[in-house]
């Protein structure tokens, strides 16, 4: 997908200097149980693990149980268009998969509680439950001709499908309305500092937004500003130089770790496999008010930002 033209430069500053003092994991309780949107390490996990699957498998026929799930074209087309279509490497933008086809690009993106799961059927029917009935949360399901599936669980049903053609997905409304990846070249220093300096929103609340950085939700964005030594309701115009630095650094450094660990599950989130991600012994701040800050020891605020729960320290968050 091209870069986005704000943040065309390609200067680049490594090292980031952490203000807060890391903390052994086992010293750290683990949030409550909470359903969240994937963001970009889950996607990216659920990417690499569809990568090992799908490229050069053909769809024989698509099953769609829930319609409403199919916001391009209308369902009955979407079926009929995915027959005999073959998958090329899947790609991801932000929290949205992209499953470049031969002829055609789906653009999936998972709400709050959708799956995305290759079935062998070696090991479980496409499409059932774990005792062998249909599972009343299998929505969507792509059966290819060597037997397989790539099917699609959300009990919620907030996700979206969109098909379209090849030529016309970069420029389609759900990608050209995105900033660039933090961990693509298109996210460069001057591009990230330029959007700060024009706006005189909390810097929760722009990280927030997908226009600016694609991919950052809840989760990532109190990580990243406590690892910043930032705090949410700072003003993004406000923020002096080597703050601006140590944020576009230490974006995709919390992004990254959280990547190695395949994700944060809660409850919902599964990789293409269905194991759980291992990220969230890890979170420092995220989920954990009323908890000992892990690099000072006092106890954690909670403040609403954008209409978002920020868990936050306020000696180590200036």
């Amino acid at each position: 997908m091209p870069g986005n033209d704000r943040f065309s430069s390609r200067e680049f500053h490594p090292g980031v200097r952490r203000m807060c003092p890391s903390a052994p994991l086992t010293a750290l309780k683990a949030p409550p149980m909470m359903s969240h949107v994937p963001e970009l390490p889950e996607v990216e996990t659920i990417r690499r693990g569809l990568e090992r699957h799908l490229p050069g498998r053909r769809i024989r026929r698509a099953e769609v149980r829930a319609p409403q799930l199919v916001a391009r074209p209308d369902w009955e087309s979407f079926v009929i268009e995915l027959a005999g279509r073959t998958f090329r490497t899947p790609r991801r933008v932000g929290k949205t998969l992209i499953l470049d086809l031969d002829s055609g690009t789906l653009l999936v993106h998972l709400g709050m509680t959708g799956q995305l799961l290759f079935q062998d059927p070696a090991q479980a029917l496409p499409g059932s439950s774990v005792g062998g009935g249909r599972d009343p949360h299998a929505h969507i399901l792509l059966h290819h001709t060597d037997g397989t599936c790539l099917c699609y669980r959300d009990i919620r049903k907030f996700g979206k499908w969109r098909l379209y053609a090849n030529h016309e997905a970069p420029t389609c409304p759900e990608l050209s309305c995105l900033g660039p990846d933090p961990l693509t070249p298109d996210f460069v220093l001057e591009g990230f500092a330029s959007a700060l300096r024009r706006t005189t929103r909390h810097i929760k609340a722009v990280l927030l937004d997908q226009s600016v950085v694609a991919g950052l939700g809840n989760i990532y964005v109190d990580e990243t500003l406590h690892r910043c030594g930032l705090r949410p309701t700072r003003r993004a115009n406000k923020l002096s130089a080597r703050e601006v630095r140590g944020l576009f650094e230490g974006i995709p450094g919390v992004l990254k770790e959280a990547l190695e660990r395949r994700g944060t599950t809660f409850s919902d989130y599964r990789d293409a496999e269905g194991n759980s991600g291992q990220n969230g012994p890890a979170l420092r701040v995220y989920g954990r008010h009323g908890q000992p800050c892990p690099g000072c020891g006092q106890e954690l605020r909670r403040t609403t930002v954008a209409g978002r729960t920020s868990s936050w320290c306020a000696k180590c968050q200036k």
